[in-house]
This record gives structure tokens, sequence and C-alpha cells, in this order.
């Protein structure tokens, strides 16, 4: 006789239980900062941008300038190379350069860290046995039959199809 329920067990301690894990290490990571010294230079970046420009410019067309004088940053982003991208309102983008200064020295070292609280909790009930199929077949009627390692026999259904 099927036992739905050992088999829905079965499933649920070897799927369940470490997607479970997973999860909960995976929500457990944070979300890595950026050091001081690059969110400085961000600013500082960023009010530069601000400024006028200190280049003198041609005058642009009517239409031009209209468009011109409506464009602003949108995006600003620092690439894998350590340069400053930026995309405007207009759909352009620009690369200005490098912003992130060499490795600076070494800094003193810290103070040791504290032993952490080190809870051990009970161990746990054994574990029940898995149950396999450990042979299958079709029989005279096109049913599949599954035995199993605990010496159950299934006969889930027809899997041939019937003739014309």
């Amino acid at each position: 006789m099927l036992d739905v329920g050992k088999m829905v067990d079965a499933v649920l301690d070897t799927i369940d239980k470490p997607l479970r894990t997973m999860h909960e290490r995976i929500r457990a990571v944070e979300a890595p900062t950026l050091p001081p010294e690059l969110v400085e230079q961000i600013k500082a970046a960023e009010a530069a941008l601000r400024e006028p420009s200190p280049l003198p410019h041609e005058p642009a067309p009517p239409i031009v300038s209209a468009i011109a004088s409506s464009r602003h940053v949108t995006g600003a982003i620092i690439t894998r190379t350590g340069e400053l991208a930026l995309s405007y309102s207009d759909g352009f983008s620009e690369r200005l350069g490098s912003v992130i200064g060499p490795q600076g020295a070494p800094g003193p070292q810290g103070a040791p860290g504290r032993d952490g609280l080190g809870f051990k909790g009970d161990d746990g009930l054994p574990g029940r046995d898995g149950v396999s199929v450990t042979t299958t077949s079709i029989n005279r009627d096109g049913e599949l039959v599954l035995t199993l390692s605990n010496g159950s026999v299934l006969t889930p259904g027809r899997v041939v199809a019937g003739k014309k």
C-alpha cells in the first residue's frame, strides 16, 4: 500500500530543509557599503558637475539651444576601471576620467574581537531512513510497476498507449 505521508516527508526532508537553509543564508548577506573616501569623491565630482563650464562655447542654433538649456544629468556610475560616467537627459553620455585614487597606506591594527556566545543546541532525534525506487517494469496491462527499497510495490497507472 502506498504511504503518501511517508513520501511527502521524504521529499520535504530532501528538498525543503536545504532550500530553507540556503534562503536563510542569502537573507543574512548584507549589502556592501562604499568606503567613506569614495563617497566624498563622488560628492565632490557631483558638485563640480553642477558648476558652469569654464570653457567658452559658441552659441548654438535656437533649436539646439532650447534642448541644451534643458539638458541635465540623469545618471552617474563609476565603471569597473574607476572612471566616472555620466548620462544626460538628451540621451548622450560621456566618461569624465578616473575618480578613484591610489591605494592608501594600511591602517593601524584593530583591537582583538570578542568571543562569540557559542550556544550549542541539543542533538536532534535520529532521522528516518529514506525510501528509493529499486526496480521498475511495465506489466502486461501497460502499467508502470515500481518496487521500493522498503519492499512496497506501487502501480501508479498506465504508461503504454492502448491498441487501436
